[in-house]
């Protein structure tokens, strides 16, 4: 068997190359003979133009000698739009397809979506990245009677055990995202704020790292009175990034809608204790004052309570570190999510 994969380019930022990436490190890209197909680029229209119209071309001289077409994918018309012309070819050819969806909370809004529909329908198996999403699968898409699996994203869990120890645990709080309104850093904020005035935030300080709406919760921040207590990045890779997990004693994620949210399972190998919202596929895993604390979506209030539980509580902090990179290696290893993709594989050729 042979599986062609189609979706965003590798270069491409975002969970689905990031995924895409992961993949490639797993014993079944060689084991199917896995190809990487990119239909989509983050550039300039006539780029984005190209490089459909070439992967077009690639998919017409090739997609013969493949089995499987694996579609990663999201219900935005766009996208489904510019997957189209493969995945009409993949019909033609009689291909076995998969369509792996990366969203999460999202899906409810996209039960009208009759384009995303109609491509339901004539998929062979949709993959859904948690098992909550598979259990309302048929309440939200009633009927699509295709058949249904679970695929966790995976985590490089090797990769993150080089160069950690040249840094130090601080008083440090991170947030990593775009800022929008979905990622919330306002909750954060306010958060934070709230601690300030009654005298508990101490010595920690907040950094706010990712690109998106910066200057607008910069000045949110500033007003705030926080200026001194919260340091914002923008997109930051390489050693600063690096740096400023290790040095992390807690991460923040107050987004109302999330996949499976990587940031996440990189928080975890870096021996980080995680406070989210209770999005996406998280709940499937989070083991509460194990591996997260948890608290309600916009609720700045419960977020502040969590944050001085922690921030109050060493010992709990390193529990909660030493349980994560434990549960993020068993869990989500490339092994672990390769040999589950595999076993998907195999129930296509049954």
């Amino acid at each position: 068997m042979k599986v062609l994969m189609v979706g965003s380019a590798r270069e491409s930022g975002g969970g689905v190359a990031s995924v895409i990436r992961l993949m490639e490190q797993m014993p079944i890209w060689e084991k199917y003979r896995c190809h990487w197909l990119g239909t989509q680029i983050q550039r300039n229209y006539l780029w984005k133009i190209y490089y459909a119209l070439k992967a077009y071309l690639w998919a017409v001289l090739h997609i013969w000698r493949y089995d499987v077409v694996h579609f990663h994918t999201v219900p935005d018309r766009i996208c489904l739009v510019i997957q189209f012309p493969v995945f009409f070819l993949a019909l033609l050819g009689r291909k076995k397809i998969i369509m792996h969806i990366h969203m999460g909370n999202q899906l409810s809004k996209h039960t009208g979506n009759g384009l995303f529909l109609w491509h339901l329908k004539r998929a062979d198996l949709i993959i859904l990245l948690a098992k909550k999403w598979q259990a309302l699968f048929p309440q939200y898409f009633p009927s699509v009677k295709t058949p249904t699996a679970v695929l966790y994203n995976a985590s490089n869990t090797k990769a993150y055990t080089a160069g950690q120890s040249d840094y130090a645990k601080r008083e440090s709080i991170i947030f990593v995202g775009y800022m929008d309104d979905n990622k919330a850093p306002n909750i954060l904020l306010d958060a934070v704020s709230q601690l300030k005035a009654e005298g508990k935030l101490g010595k920690w300080k907040v950094t706010m790292m990712g690109n998106g709406d910066v200057e607008r919760f910069a000045r949110m921040s500033e007003e705030m009175g926080l200026k001194d207590n919260v340091t914002f990045t923008g997109y930051i890779t390489g050693k600063e990034k690096e740096r400023n997990f290790s040095e992390a004693s807690i991460l923040v994620l107050c987004s109302y809608e999330e996949g499976f949210p990587m940031v996440v399972l990189e928080a975890w190998n870096y021996g980080i204790s995680v406070i989210s919202t209770p999005v996406g596929g998280l709940p499937d895993v989070v083991e509460e004052a194990k591996n997260c604390l948890t608290f309600p979506f916009g609720d700045s209030k419960a977020l502040a309570q969590q944050l001085h539980r922690l921030m109050n509580d060493k010992q709990l902090r390193d529990e909660m570190g030493r349980y994560s990179k434990e549960f993020v290696d068993r869990t989500f290893s490339l092994d672990r999510i390769s040999s589950d993709a595999d076993a998907i594989y195999k129930s296509l050729s049954l």
